[in-house]
This record gives C-alpha cells, structure tokens and sequence, in this order.
C-alpha cells in the first residue's frame, strides 16, 4: 500500500502517518508539505492507493488542488482534512471528487473512522453543523468580542485585561461558548472562534 499525506504542520503530518502506519502495516507513506508538492508526487506515483490532504496548504490549495489530485488518482480515494467545518465547503470538496471530510476538531478517533471509510470504498461525510451566521445569533455582544480576541489566540488573562473584565468572567463566558459550540476544549474553541470569525 501506498499513501501520500500532505500538511504544513509537521505534528499533524507525522501523527497522520503514525495513524496509518497503525491502521496499514508496512505501508509506504509519501510526506509533502505543499500543495504543489502533493501534486508533484500524485503525478509521479498514479499507483498511490489513498491521500490524506490537508485543504489549506502553502502553494497550491483549497478545492482547486482537490480537483487536480482527484483527477490524478483516479483509483484512490482522496480524504480531505481542515480547520473548517463550513457546510459548503464540506459539499464542494465532495463534488470535486473527495472520498472524505474531517475537520481537524473532531480528533484522532473519527480521522481513524473516516480512513477506514473510505479504504474500503465508502464515502465519509461529517456531521454538517448548522449555519454559521446561525451559531453567532445567539451569542452575546460580549462572547463576540471574547470569540475574536480567542482567534487570535489570546490568553484568558490578556482577553480580560482587553476588555477591562474579571479572569473569573472570562472563564464564565468560555464555558457557555463551549456548550453553545459544542466543543470540549480550548484548542476546539479556538478552531471554532477562527472559522466563525473568518467566516465573517
């Protein structure tokens, strides 16, 4: 067996093939760090027998480096990984020809669900969360402004002193954003404050 696994971020990069390597013995895995460089090696090994891409890579990338590779490996399924749980990007990036989608916050487990998926031919789709514009309705003036400051990965003590609040209130708010968000912790947070306030 033959696998490519391309992302920017080393750690992701060599727990992805440490993944593999679990799930497929004695497998060859090809890194790349770009999308160009993902490219490159898709057209140099057309006997490859999956990908796992990240979407947001240096280069080329997004839905236009996922047609170009689909369109390389033909035979293998192309799994898709990213920050962002947007629902039309999610259905795009099957249109193009992904076998898969998993964003980045739902954890080693579900990737290792969503390989096993699509290795045996099937399709592996997320749960499509509801609409963003939805998700910050019901979020306060205030969670708005500590969502911003989480994207920019401030800490606790430096959104408090930014909006003159205690570190107390800080801990508060972050609370109900994870149950509002449904997420389990900080880096989850800050994966969702970055989508919803890109999305912007």
């Amino acid at each position: 067996m033959k696998i490519l696994v391309s992302d920017d971020h080393e750690l992701i990069r060599d727990g992805v093939a440490a993944l593999l390597g679990r799930l497929e013995p004695g497998a060859d895995i090809l890194l790349a760090t770009t999308g160009d460089e993902a490219i490159a090696i898709a057209s140099e090994h057309q006997d490859l027998d999956l990908a796992v891409i990240d979407l947001s890579l240096p280069g080329t990338s997004g839905l236009p480096m996922v047609s170009k590779l689909c369109e390389l490996l033909a035979d293998a399924p192309v799994l898709v990984l990213s920050a962002s749980a947007d629902r039309h990007l999610i259905l795009k990036t099957i249109e193009c020809g992904a076998s898969g989608f998993v964003y980045k916050a739902l954890g080693t487990r579900v990737l290792e669900h969503a390989l096993q998926m699509v290795l045996a031919g099937g399709v592996f789709m997320p749960p499509l969360r509801e609409n963003e514009d939805q998700a910050l309705s019901a979020v306060t003036p205030r969670q708005r402004q500590i969502l911003e400051l989480l994207a920019q990965g401030k800490s606790n003590k430096e959104i408090a002193n930014t909006l003159h609040i205690s570190a107390n209130t800080i801990k508060n708010h972050l609370a109900k954003l994870y149950e509002h968000f449904r997420v389990s912790n900080r880096t989850q947070a800050v994966m969702k404050a970055q989508e919803l306030v890109s999305g912007q």
